[in-house]
């Protein structure tokens, strides 16, 4: 295959250079429009405007520099082929530059053979900053060698579906900056590397036998400042139909209010009691030593000997020891069978939760409180001290189902308290039976793994999260997605959802199913869509990118994206400051639950204030409320946790706090505290925001530690991420604090916990 193909291009190199020597005397061409003039030349695609150099000359097709042939042009627009690869391109430009890239009519892309246009390489001598919308937004200085450095090595090979969180990057050149928009934004590639100490960055196309028919389009525009690029990404959207804001959702939808001003929240725990739902720890003690249905580990037994034996409490560790115990024989006892396709086995894992409080309450009962207040993640003490709080608005949600399946009623009691309350789920990973009984989500019928497996070029199946199991198909078994669904929410009695990964705009190609990355996108809007259509709940997703964002009113992930995934000291060395903490007990993991500091180049990169921008809340700001991912809450970093609270006041964006039983059922304790304190000022500047758009974005000093944000109706907010008060007009700005100026509010300071 590889022979003939070289024959073929070699073919057409022969005719490609007839052509050339009689009809591309001409190297340069001049496209012209009322404001604007545009050269470009053919062969190399290197383009000028207005006589600034946009880029350098890279174009290459499969590694093998083209010419230029057949060439055509009128005052506006120039077309032309490539060859030896065939690739047909047109150049139109009106206030922007259209550029088409047509690989319809060539012969020769294979399965396994894609053909590889770069087409982009960045004008590192000319380019001063980059604006990448890589989690909310990054400036990226180009000669900043941290920067070079942590971008070739984390993001070179990223995609522009999944990694770059909106289809577009702006360049900073001198006083001027260009955006180039990827109309086509799926089977993208950037890669990132050193080019005499300054960033580059260069960009590839792949048109493969399933996408082939597609063209490969790109918009080029000079924008008026650094979010330039981002408000006219906005814009296309509403033109194009794609923009549904806020305002429209909750028309159709009213609970969706309920999300304005609303912390996020989630609750951590699994269905079954609590060391706080007993009353009669010696009781219990006296129980546990006498019973002969399960088996009692050596220490735990030692331990309750030598409580019983001194008539004292156990010690809490060996509290926890014990309710996990009985917690865990429960699991064991009321198991469900495997899903399949046509039992979801929603409804038998609702009955085997029953079964489990009503064994606790026949042999367990004398020992405990009330059973209307039991639970691990959200009980009925913790749901009142959320409200005795004065927290009225939240949006709390489990990492899986069966808490609400165990306390139902409490379930109902927040609705009633008017929170939005929700479960997690997702359908893009399928494990094997009895492969991992605790994550629920992925335990689908065996034969959607069968025949909803994404297969990749190479024909391998397409493993799944973290190596486990595979990726499925979000076009595959809809109807059943739809079906478990409705399940969940009727039993659970939530009124929101949290749907993982389909908001992430994860495209791949599937060969199992012959669709392309496009057809996948298009599956993952149609999936939210249909369950927002046919459920009416509130719908949220992972990260909210903006390929996939079809009807969700939240997002979790952008304003916090994971970073050192791979880091020695984060995720094993359990000596080291850094680390994130184990992924146990439970019902408090110390991953999410543990402090951790943020290690460099991570602390400065990702959370120093002068290289944040609001490029996604510049386009999202009144159509989805983004905040953290969950794995780094508001409270996660604690030595950046001023700049990210400061950051989250700044572009109007809700804070993340995680609760468990232990930590919530008292309003004095710390993390009710600082959601009381997030809400004092969020509540009242989203109250009035939600619907607005942001709409400037400005440095008020020279280094970027005095910013300010704008929005549609006037209001302003101005954060002081610096160590001294800063002097603004009649007001004075303290250290670490946000001074909001809000329309129809008095001004105020708010400085983090």
């Amino acid at each position: 295959m590889i022979a003939k193909r070289l024959i073929f291009f070699s073919q057409i190199a022969l005719i490609g250079l007839i052509a050339f020597s009689v009809e591309a005397k001409q190297s340069l061409f001049t496209l012209e429009s009322q404001k604007v003039k545009v050269t470009i030349e053919p062969s190399t695609l290197s383009i000028q405007w207005n006589n600034t150099s946009l880029n350098k000359p890279t174009l290459t097709v499969n590694g093998v520099k083209q010419r230029a042939s057949q060439i055509n042009s009128t005052r506006n627009t120039l077309t032309w082929t490539l060859l030896p690869s065939g690739l047909g391109v047109t150049a139109t430009l009106t206030d922007k530059l259209l550029l088409s890239f047509s690989a319809q009519n060539i012969q020769g892309i294979a399965r396994e053979e894609p053909l590889s246009l770069t087409w982009y390489r960045l004008n590192s001598n000319k380019a001063q900053e980059l604006y990448l919308p890589f989690s909310e937004g990054m400036r990226i200085p180009i000669d900043n060698l941290n920067w070079v450095n942590y971008l070739e090595k984390n993001y070179s090979g990223t995609n522009t579906t999944q990694d770059l969180k909106m289809p577009f990057w702006t360049a900073k050149q001198n006083r001027r900056y260009f955006s180039w928009h990827l109309i086509n934004p799926t089977n993208n590639l950037l890669h990132f590397s050193s080019d005499v100490n300054k960033l580059q960055m260069t960009a590839s196309h792949q048109f493969t036998v399933l996408n082939q028919q597609q063209p490969f389009v790109v918009s080029i525009q000079q924008n008026s400042d650094w979010l330039g690029g981002a408000k006219a990404y906005r814009q296309w959207r509403i033109d194009n139909g794609y923009s549904i804001t806020l305002l429209e959702k909750a028309k159709h939808n009213p609970d969706v209010k309920k999300m304005i001003g609303a912390s996020q929240v989630y609750l951590f725990g699994n269905a079954g009691i609590s060391i706080h739902d007993v009353k009669d720890w010696q009781g219990l003690n006296v129980w546990a030593l006498k019973q002969s249905i399960f088996t009692i580990k050596k220490d735990l037994k030692q331990a309750l000997l030598s409580a019983n034996r001194k008539k004292s409490y156990l010690s809490k560790y060996h509290q926890h020891s014990l309710i996990n115990t009985i917690n865990q024989y429960l699991s064991s006892t009321f198991k469900v069978p495997n899903p399949t396709i046509t039992d979801n086995s929603i409804e038998k894992q609702f009955q085997a939760t029953q079964k489990k409080k009503q064994w606790i309450s026949e042999h367990l009962g004398l020992y405990l409180i009330e059973p209307t207040k039991w639970g691990q993640a959200l009980s009925q003490d913790v749901l009142d001290s959320l409200y005795q709080s004065g927290l009225k608005r939240l949006w709390l949600g489990f990492d899986n189902w069966l808490p609400a399946f165990f306390q139902p009623q409490v379930i109902e009691d927040a609705k009633r308290l008017g929170y939005l309350i929700a479960t997690y789920d997702s359908y893009n990973t399928s494990i094997p039976p009895s492969h991992n009984d605790g994550w629920l989500t992925a335990q689908l019928p065996l034969m959607m793994m069968e025949s909803c497996t994404i297969e990749n070029a190479d024909k391998q199946k397409q493993t799944g999260f973290r190596g486990n199991g595979f990726y499925l198909n979000p076009n595959c078994q809809l109807e059943y997605v739809l079906e478990r669904v409705k399940d969940i929410l009727r039993f659970g009695h939530f009124n929101s959802l949290f749907l993982d990964v389909d908001g992430t705009a994860m495209a791949r190609e599937d060969y199992h199913s012959n669709q392309n990355e496009q057809m996948l996108l298009n599956g993952f809007n149609n999936r939210m869509e249909n369950i927002i259509e046919s459920t009416g709940i509130i719908l949220g997703s992972e990260d909210g990118n903006a390929l996939t964002t079809k009807g969700i009113v939240f997002a979790h992930g952008l304003e916090s994206i994971g970073f050192g995934w791979q880091d020695y000291d984060m995720t094993k060395n359990k000596r080291s400051p850094f680390y994130l903490g184990a992924w146990y007990p439970d019902y408090g993991p110390a991953f999410f639950f543990k402090p951790a500091r943020v290690k460099e180049p991570y602390k400065t990169l990702l959370f120093a204030p002068q290289f944040r921008i609001p490029l996604y809340q510049t386009v999202f700001h009144d159509e989805v409320i983004n905040s953290h991912h969950w794995h780094s809450d508001s409270l996660k970093f604690s030595d950046v946790k001023t700049n990210r609270d400061l950051t989250m006041m700044l572009f109007n964006t809700p804070a993340m706090v995680h609760l468990n039983r232990e930590n919530g059922q008292t309003p004095s304790s710390r993390r009710i505290k600082e959601l009381m304190h997030y809400q004092s000022a969020f509540k009242p500047i989203h109250q009035q925001l939600w619907d607005k758009q942001l709409t400037d974005f400005v440095w008020l000093d020279e280094s970027g530690q005095v910013q300010r944000t704008s929005f549609s109706d006037g209001s302003q907010i101005t954060a002081n991420f610096s160590n001294t008060a800063f002097k603004l007009e009649s007001s004075v700005i303290k250290a670490h604090s946000i001074y909001a100026e809000i329309k129809g509010i008095s001004p105020f300071t708010w400085e983090p916990m």
